[in-house]
């Protein structure tokens, strides 16, 4: 895979960052788009294509050559160690040589702090914690960023739904008095199936936030599970290792860290409720067919459900349809009680602990459908290990071949 050196475009209104991409699969053109009036945040490196364009070569097996200037840190953390960590994550993954002569202009790091803003609990916890509340200046938030890297859906459609819920939080971020900066970009193109969104969106969102070192010096990363959930290994969602993962795409002037990960998530959503901000705008939902919270999905009724143990729901009567999630309520407490999902459980517990009492029907067939689960899981283990047993003598015996 070779990267061109990155051409910046301004145009009436946007300006335009975009490398020529040559690969197997051909001839393409990585680009990202933000308003015009952010343009002296850009930078001139290669580090945010490179960043972006890591995964889709380890997944093709095709070394890099980086024709632009590449941070040296990014450099040797990309050709050695975070190519290790990713493929623990995601195993179908090569190991890729990069290669690149040209490096960045000495610049002084910039003062600005930015995280990425969605309005759901883990974007507002950070607010809560870098934001809201008294820290040193130099850690206080200054900027925040919204990224279309994937997780709005390919094409028109996604697309639209990406600047339709950007425009839904513009009111909000206007009420916060800090710069709110829209980047657009075809960089899902380049992903397919097996390195979906959850797999990869922490260095997509990385790479996107890597553009803005001419003024960004610090990119905050809202984490997404507490820190005794997190570890290295393969699994459906990156988030699991960024607290390790995130000091791997650090530059010399561009610090990414994690944030939230000393919270539960129940300790979160609590955090957030504490928030008059998010009564109107708090958006969780994951059902990707419009802005705003269709009030049913699973994450829609894991906040709700939170909300309403902890006494907390009436607040957000205008973000959700609480009538729905009233209908989904039982069926979704029965997986709640089932489940072994770390979240879940985290919220029979804050039941426990407030004296909550779910509704009889539920709680009791949620009990024996996780009772039934286990029971499940017990049979097949020591079936599994009987498995692996003979399996390996049989290739003990096929070593030994005949007496």
């Amino acid at each position: 895979m070779r990267i061109s050196q990155p051409k910046v475009i301004r145009q009436q209104q946007d300006i335009l960052y975009s490398v020529d991409v040559e690969s197997g699969n051909g001839q393409q053109v990585l680009w990202y788009r933000l308003d015009n009036t952010f343009a002296g945040l850009l930078t001139d490196s290669s580090d945010a294509s490179l960043a972006a364009l890591l995964i889709p070569a380890m997944a093709l097996g095709e070394d890099i050559y980086v024709d632009g200037p590449v941070s040296p840190r990014l450099m040797h953390n990309f050709s050695g160690p975070y190519q290790r960590l990713l493929r623990h994550i995601i195993p179908c993954l090569k190991p890729v040589r990069i290669y690149s002569d040209v490096t960045p202009a000495e610049r002084p790091r910039g003062t600005g702090v930015a995280t990425g803003f969605s309005a759901g609990i883990d974007s507002y916890c950070t607010l809560a914690d870098y934001f809201y509340s008294q820290v040193p200046r130099h850690l206080k938030i200054t900027h925040l960023l919204y990224h279309n890297v994937g997780s709005h859906g390919r094409g028109e459609k996604g697309d639209h739904l990406f600047q339709k819920r950007f425009l839904a939080l513009e009111p909000v971020v206007a009420r916060l008095g800090v710069p709110f900066i829209k980047i657009n970009s075809n960089m899902d193109s380049f992903y397919n199936e097996r390195i979906g969104f959850h797999k990869t969106h922490t260095l997509r969102n990385v790479s996107a936030a890597l553009l803005l070192q001419g003024g960004i010096g610090r990119y905050i990363y809202s984490s997404s599970y507490a820190f005794t959930d997190i570890f290295v290994g393969e699994t459906y969602s990156m988030a699991y290792s960024e607290p390790v993962a995130l000091p791997f795409l650090s530059t010399e002037t561009f610090e990414a860290v994690s944030a939230g990960g000393e919270y539960t998530r129940v300790e979160k959503t609590l955090r957030v409720s504490d928030i008059p901000d998010s009564y109107n705008t708090l958006d969780v939902c994951v059902s990707g067919e419009k802005a705003g919270n269709c009030s049913v999905c699973w994450k829609c009724l894991r906040t709700l459900l939170t909300l309403e143990i902890a006494g907390r729901m009436a607040r957000y009567s205008a973000s959700f349809d609480l009538d729905a999630y009233r209908r989904k309520k039982e069926a979704y407490i029965t997986e709640v009680l089932r489940s072994r999902d770390p979240l879940l459980k985290e919220i029979v517990r804050f039941a426990a602990d407030c004296g909550y009492s779910f509704p009889v029907l539920p709680s009791v067939l949620g009990r024996i459908l996780y009772c039934l689960d286990r029971m499940k899981y017990i049979i097949k283990t020591p079936l599994r290990a009987i498995r692996a047993l003979c399996r390996r003598l049989l290739v003990i015996l096929r070593r030994k071949g005949p007496c």
